[in-house]
């Protein structure tokens, strides 16, 4: 039995390149991070976790792919 017409899902997460809001520092996160993340240089809260997609309090510059 072939199988070639059955399309292979794609993820809807991603790692994405965020700057914070404070000093502008670039970091890459996950979008559905679960824990709480930190710019690592002033220690800003850069995204909180959600339930599924994590609240991002920074700019986001395009995806780290």
């Amino acid at each position: 039995m072939k199988k070639d017409h059955v399309e292979i899902p794609k993820p809807s997460s991603k790692f994405q390149k965020v700057n914070c809001n404070e000093c502008g520092e670039l970091q890459i996160i996950y979008s559905h991070a679960s824990t709480q993340i930190a710019c690592n240089s002033c220690g800003n809260t850069i995204s909180e976790p959600t339930g599924s997609k994590a609240m991002i309090n920074g700019k986001i510059s395009g995806s780290a792919e």
